[in-house]
């Protein structure tokens, strides 16, 4: 068994030796490209007039700013969103557009759900937060089967359109197995509703599910 060991060894450092070398000579040669590398910002198109460059939440932001702005109706809801949430993505706009528009919810991602659903089919603009993709699954049978069903069991009498349930979800860096999953998948497969899937440069992720879109 001792001479067996003793004439692989060599074969394993000749082998590891080879892998070592092929690793050091890719590494050279990604190097060398990433040296010549030149960044040319994106010019902004003027067709839609004067923009501003903003991260990824920021621009969240903008975009609940601008559905408040432009909808009375709607509303913002889910835990900590009236102090700007756990991302700052509603920062200011309770401020802005008062408590009964923008409001904290209890914890519980069922409840959240079922209220944006009540909401939505009253006709006005329901924005719900799940602070976390992973808390969403206590909600998954309001969504599956009370959100994605609403048109079809009423025969298109009503829908849960109006209503937005907006949630981060991937790898968070220190979140461990509650702070980084992804749901889409789940979602995505689910007649009724539609899933929005925004990626940003640090690959931090937006998922929109809305009921309207979907016939």
């Amino acid at each position: 068994m001792a001479t067996r060991l003793s004439k692989m060894r060599p074969t394993a450092r000749l082998v590891r030796s080879l892998f070592r070398r092929s690793l050091l000579k890719n590494h050279v040669a990604i190097s060398s490209r990433s040296m010549h590398f030149n960044y040319v910002p994106e010019t902004p198109s003027k067709e839609f007039g004067d923009t501003t460059r903003m991260n990824f939440f920021q621009s969240i932001t903008s975009a609940l700013d601008i559905a408040l702005a432009n909808d009375p109706s709607a509303v913002i809801f889910g835990e900590d969103v009236a102090f700007g949430g756990v991302f700052r993505c509603t920062i200011g706009l309770k401020d802005k557009y008062g408590a009964d528009r923008v409001f904290n919810s209890p914890i519980s991602e069922q409840g959240i759900v079922a209220f944006g659903i009540g909401v939505a089919l009253t006709g006005a603009t329901a924005i719900a937060e799940i602070q976390f993709a992973d808390y969403i699954f206590p909600g998954f049978d309001q969504i599956r089967n009370e959100m994605a069903m609403y048109r079809y069991r009423s025969g298109n009498e009503y829908d849960c359109g109006p209503l937005t349930i907006r949630t981060p979800c991937s790898a968070v860096g220190h979140g461990a197995l509650y702070h980084s999953q992804s749901v889409e998948a789940f979602f995505a497969h689910c007649p009724g509703l539609k899933v929005r899937d925004c990626t940003a440069e640090c690959l931090d992720k937006c998922v929109i599910v809305r009921g309207r879109e979907l016939r």
